[in-house]
């Protein structure tokens, strides 16, 4: 009886609270309206708020870019420089490259290159095998950037 007790306040509870009166005028007879909610469990997954990896373009050192002239600390802490290279839906400004760019030596100081990439916004980031003026290249759909060392 005492295992009985709770199950039935329970169930008495939910038809109660499901149930709502609805009472015309005094010539009508009232009318009583049950509505019944059921509980399904979905078995769709959530979106991965992560966006994939995209594979990392070869630089041509010789497209358009803007060469950007305030230095930020990144490989080893040595400063470096941010070149977005225009594309044709491109609109990342020099800040903007240069944000992402210290987002992923934050977490990469050293420049050792096998490593899978990084995600960092909306932006594939990683080490290029074989440094040569780019050293870091960074991707998305419309903007591609790469960090490269002062030239002097």
């Amino acid at each position: 009886m005492k295992i009985l007790l709770p199950a039935l306040v329970t169930c008495l509870a939910l038809v109660t609270a499901c149930s709502t009166a609805v009472v015309g005028s005094g010539t009508q007879a009232a009318t009583t309206t049950t509505t019944t909610t059921a509980t399904t469990s979905s078995t769709t997954e959530e979106a991965d708020p992560t966006p994939e990896p995209v594979p990392l373009p070869t630089i041509d050192e010789g497209a358009p870019a803007q060469y950007c002239d305030d230095a930020f600390p990144g490989a080893l802490g040595k400063p470096m420089l941010a070149v977005v290279v225009e594309t044709p839906s491109g609109r990342l400004t020099c800040d903007q490259a240069a944000a992402v760019l210290v987002d992923y030596y934050a977490e990469r100081r050293d420049p050792t290159a096998g490593r899978p990439p990084l995600v960092i916004g909306t932006m594939t980031c990683n080490q290029v095998p074989e440094p040569a003026l780019p050293q870091v290249v960074c991707a998305d759909d419309d903007n591609l950037i790469y960090s490269m060392w002062p030239q002097t």
